[in-house]
């Protein structure tokens, strides 16, 4: 009901060309009238029942477009594929499926490039995941030749400060 009284208040400002706030007062003043209330309330009553048929005529629309994404789905076989369907592949291999434009790290590093700049020990700790053997590849290398790699695999967007 608030919302209708805005509105109203707005239309009967835009033709008279003032800011809405200046007919608020006499807006009320008519609303005293019953000849006004029962005209507001009729309006009101009129935009409930098209907000009514509009939510009807809405659900309709969604349900005949979920029936042709689902007929589409079934029949061509295009589009996403279904989630249960993905199956999860490591960084490395997301990053070579990847445009160049994609991949680029938060440093502008091309995480491609960087990977394969790495000693094979360092590409095997990516590769896998695994975050033991980054340790000791770590400690079993000069810390600043690891720190070197480390910093533009960071730069590369291939492992997080966090």
């Amino acid at each position: 009901m608030r919302g209708q009284i805005i509105s109203q208040i707005h239309q009967l400002a835009e033709p008279m060309r003032r800011p809405p706030r200046d007919l608020v007062p006499r807006f009320f003043e008519k609303f005293q009238g019953d000849s006004s209330r029962a005209a507001f309330e009729e309006g009101v009553q009129h935009f409930m029942k098209h907000l009514i048929q509009r939510a009807i005529q809405k659900k309709k629309e969604e349900e005949e477009e979920a029936k042709k994404a689902a007929e589409q789905g079934e029949g061509e076989g295009e589009g996403e594929v279904p989630e249960e369907d993905m199956q999860p592949v490591s960084l490395v291999e997301a990053m070579y499926s990847m445009s160049k434009e994609e991949r680029m790290g938060p440093d502008g590093l091309d995480p491609v490039e960087v990977f394969e700049s790495l000693p094979k020990e360092l590409q095997e700790c990516f590769k896998s995941g695994d975050v033991e053997m980054l340790k000791q590849v770590a400690q079993s290398m000069p810390p600043k030749d690891f720190e070197h790699h480390f910093n533009r695999c960071i730069g590369a967007g291939l492992w997080s400060k966090a």
